[in-house]
């Protein structure tokens, strides 16, 4: 932790974005005012960077704001007032004390994530019998994702990351335990597998409170507790000598279930529809300014597709006028309750298995059930993380790392899986390059992504394909993936800046180059 942190330390002077300014607002919001104004308050209008987070990542911004070290900072001239003022956004130029402060905040925050990756991977790892935890703790809190998200950029990812981390091992903790005393009373695993499964949902539940991109996943959570936790069974002999097993709703559970669940969400309820405004702002539309590599990226990519080949064809007079008058084809968009409908019926198979899952590990099952639930449940986290970013309405581009963190425990279980973990952040965290877009951070974004590249190539090579030179990791398909995102890099970097760039011309292509690759490469991870 300390060596990572030294390295993050030496990235404060870099490039950041408005999210520095969005956060440093909240600050000072959560610093100056009662409870009942944080999610009202623009400053009179002067800033867009208003509260737009869950009530307890609001909480977590006033714990930074309000402590003893801050207030020590401050009086000691350290950290300047104005960093935690209420100031219009034509007025909010942070000192360098201000910058170091809050990059610290980022750097310090970051203890969740390696809490949730040594608790992860080591409750998969002992489910699984294996010695590889180290590999997949490795690859998690080197992710050069995070880094140029959260320590240049300028998040907390994180922290976040590292509670669902958290989440992710009590649920396997709980799905193991039932199983090591299922075969003598069975009884007797109730209050032990139920612990670690009520740890999972309330940090899961804390999660939620942070922030709503992790909304995705809880249907997942949803059916899979209540087939798993609300359950009970027993035993009755039958008059030929047999035994049946019969399962049993059991409502104390259920009830105790759902305390845990929503007392995070105890808060400022007179401000729910003012809150609910903010966390979800439709008004925005279906894709970012700089589109997520998913399928919308593929969908309005084709719209400009359409247009030039409709422009190029010989078309009636009408016809042409129609579609001259466009700077492109637009093409329907899709409204936020059909995309919301799309990810349930995508959802439906994972939600229907964890349920059906669950109920089978309660009826007596013989088999590795907790090899199979705690796979089980890690496969529909990357599943349901992924079609969330594919198919989510106003996706960000760092959403993907929901996906790719949890798949870091799958990829030392087999070869598929590391094939699968290497090809999808390929793409991912490539997509990512161009948040960074200054030429200052050209060699820096480069050097952490090829250098954890070849890390994550090489530890997997040694541990699942043992060496073997006759089967690789990289496929020849993977080769050719590497040899295109060159190219497209080369031209983001090199090309369009000395010689579209100074005319104007093509502004848009390498982004939209960059979104459409990695959307096509993800696309084909996905499914």
């Amino acid at each position: 932790f300390l060596l990572l942190s030294s390295v993050k330390y030496l990235l404060i002077p870099s490039y950041f974005s408005t999210d520095f300014d969005v956060h440093r607002n909240w600050l000072a919001i959560t610093h100056h005012l009662p409870l009942n104004q944080w999610y009202f308050d623009d400053v009179d209008g002067g800033t867009v960077h208003t509260l737009d987070y869950p009530p307890l990542f609001a909480f977590f911004e006033w714990g930074l704001s309000n402590n003893f070290v801050t207030e020590k900072l401050l009086e000691s001239g350290w950290l300047d007032e104005r960093c935690l003022a209420l100031l219009p956004d034509d007025d909010n130029e942070p000192s360098n004390r201000c910058i170091r402060f809050h990059r610290c905040t980022v750097i310090l925050s970051d203890v969740m994530l390696f809490l949730g990756a040594y608790l992860a991977s080591r409750a998969f790892s002992d489910v699984k019998k294996s010695n590889v935890e180290w590999i997949s703790f490795l690859l998690i809190v080197t992710n050069p994702g995070l880094i140029m998200l959260d320590n240049v950029h300028f998040q907390y990812n994180g922290i976040l990351l590292g509670i669902l981390l958290c989440s992710i091992a009590f649920i396997i903790r709980g799905s193991q335990r039932i199983v090591q005393y299922s075969n003598d009373g069975m009884g007797i695993t109730i209050t032990s597998h139920q612990c670690w499964e009520l740890a999972g949902a309330a940090t899961f539940s804390a999660l939620l409170a942070m922030k709503h991109l992790y909304l995705t996943l809880a249907p997942l959570y949803l059916f899979y507790l209540f087939g798993h936790h609300c359950f009970d069974w027993s035993r009755h002999k039958t008059t030929d000598g047999s035994t049946n097993v019969h399962t049993h709703f059991q409502w104390t559970r259920f009830l105790v279930l759902g305390v845990v669940t929503l007392v995070c969400f105890g808060g400022p309820f007179e401000q729910m529809q003012q809150m609910l405004k903010r966390l979800f702002p439709f008004g925005r539309g279906l894709v970012h300014d700089y589109w997520a590599a998913n399928v919308w990226a593929l969908y309005l990519s084709a719209s400009r597709v359409a247009t030039f080949v409709f422009r190029k064809a010989p078309l009636p007079s009408s016809v042409r006028s129609l579609v001259d008058s466009f700077s492109f084809i637009p093409f329907p968009e899709p409204q936020p309750a059909t995309v919301a409908l799309a990810l349930l019926l995508m959802f439906a198979p994972v939600m229907a298995l964890s349920y059906m899952l669950g109920i089978k590990s309660l009826n007596g099952d013989k088999r590795d059930v907790s090899v199979k639930l705690g796979e089980f449940f890690i496969h529909a986290v990357v599943f349901s993380s992924f079609s969330g970013f594919m198919l989510g309405y106003h996706v960000h581009e760092k959403a993907i790392m929901t996906a790719i963190l949890p798949l870091t425990l799958l990829a030392p279980t087999s070869r598929e899986n590391a094939r699968l973990f290497i090809r999808t952040c390929m793409f991912g965290i490539f997509g990512l390059l161009p948040l960074l877009f200054r030429p200052e951070e050209l060699l820096m974004k480069v050097a952490l992504y090829v250098m954890w590249m070849s890390l994550a190539i090489y530890s997997l090579e040694i541990t699942v394909f043992k060496g073997g030179k006759e089967d690789m990791i990289l496929a020849t398909l993977d080769k050719i993936a590497i040899g295109i995102l060159t190219c497209i890099l080369a031209f983001m970097e090199i090309v369009h800046p000395i010689f579209f760039m100074p005319s104007g011309r093509l502004e848009f292509l390498p982004l939209m180059a960059t979104s459409v690759v990695c959307a096509v490469g993800l696309f084909v991870c996905w499914i």
